[in-house]
């Protein structure tokens, strides 16, 4: 792990543009009692953005849970540290595994 941000951020679009780097890591959003809502990986910033603006399926679950606040890591293993904090976190919502067959 390169750097631990150990702090809350505001979940607003001025924290996101002003603290979340523009840098491959893991993030997760809390709400109000610090429960964890999601964990994500891959560009911080632009994913928090993504989050912000609804253009993921994930975006919806995500808002209903209310998010308060954001946490990142810089990692140079985003896939293996966004296993291990899901694990940990047990986030409220995340998206369903990927199946290689589609059944539709």
């Amino acid at each position: 792990m390169i750097e631990t941000k150990s702090h809350d951020y505001a979940w607003n679009k001025g924290w996101i543009e002003f603290e979340a780097p523009n840098a491959q890591g893991v993030y997760w959003l809390r709400d109000k009692e610090g429960k964890t809502i999601f964990v994500g990986k891959g560009n911080i910033r632009e994913r928090l953005l993504s989050h912000w603006n609804h253009e993921n399926s994930a975006d919806l679950a995500i808002w209903d849970h209310n998010p308060a606040t954001f946490r990142f890591e810089l990692t140079r293993h985003p896939a293996e540290r966004h296993a291990e904090l899901v694990r940990k976190l047990k986030p409220l919502c995340h998206p369903a595994p990927r199946s290689f067959f589609s059944w539709h």
